[in-house]
């Protein structure tokens, strides 16, 4: 009988220390969190970094080269080079780039500067910060309301009220400065919407007909 009751005994004190050093690691956990500063960044798992669908290259690095992307791109440090991208990947420009680019069925933004180089796009370009290059050619709308030296050509095209700067503007649907942009710029419709609203005037038999030799001789 007394050993039965010592081993209940042990059993019991056995099962009390697991309990109270449970409890114990618990209060450890929620002391060692409590500790934490609530605004520490928490790095993500390795998971969540692979499966994000934007590019960030962060402020202060320097890069020399060509990149090519296949996803969108934030660029807020500096870049020396081309940025290319033959898919519809979205480009925006927080820092400066020396380069072209060149983005098939995206859009490109820059907040910040393109010095140097041109800009092509599948879709929209907007322009906020500042443009120093060739040219700009977008199939989709161009917005400009930040500084701009070069040639403008797309579909429509918008000069905000904070812009300044000079250059060639090419539309082909729509124009529009607002009051209070200081631009000196030389307006034209391209060729192709010329084409296309073009309205065949009336010719004499003979003129016809020195056309078609002209257009033969050809």
């Amino acid at each position: 009988m007394f050993n039965k009751k010592t081993y209940a005994g042990l059993v019991a004190d056995t099962e009390k220390n697991k309990t109270t050093d449970s409890r114990n690691k618990n209060i450890e956990q929620n002391e060692n969190s409590a500790n934490v500063p609530k605004d520490v960044p928490i790095r993500p798992s390795e998971s969540a970094v692979s499966n994000s669908s934007v590019n960030k290259i962060l402020k202060g690095s320097k890069l020399l080269g060509d990149i090519n992307i296949a996803c969108d791109l934030e660029l807020s440090g500096d870049v020396e080079g081309n940025i290319t991208s033959t898919q519809g990947s979205n480009i925006m420009i927080k820092g400066i780039c020396k380069g072209n680019i060149e983005t098939k069925e995206g859009s490109v933004d820059i907040e910040g500067e393109l010095n140097s180089g041109n800009i092509m796009s599948g879709k929209d370009v907007k322009i906020t910060g500042k443009f120093n290059g060739g040219e700009v050619q977008a199939v989709g709308k161009i917005f400009i309301d930040g500084e701009f030296n070069g040639k403008l050509e797309g579909n429509e095209i918008e000069i905000g009220p904070n812009s300044v700067g000079k250059g060639e503007i090419f539309y082909k649907e729509y124009i529009s400065i607002s009051k209070g942009a200081k631009v000196e710029v030389k307006i034209s419709q391209s060729r192709e919407a010329l084409r296309e609203i073009k309205i065949p005037t009336k010719t004499k038999p003979e003129d016809t007909k020195q056309v078609q030799k002209i257009t033969a001789s050809k």
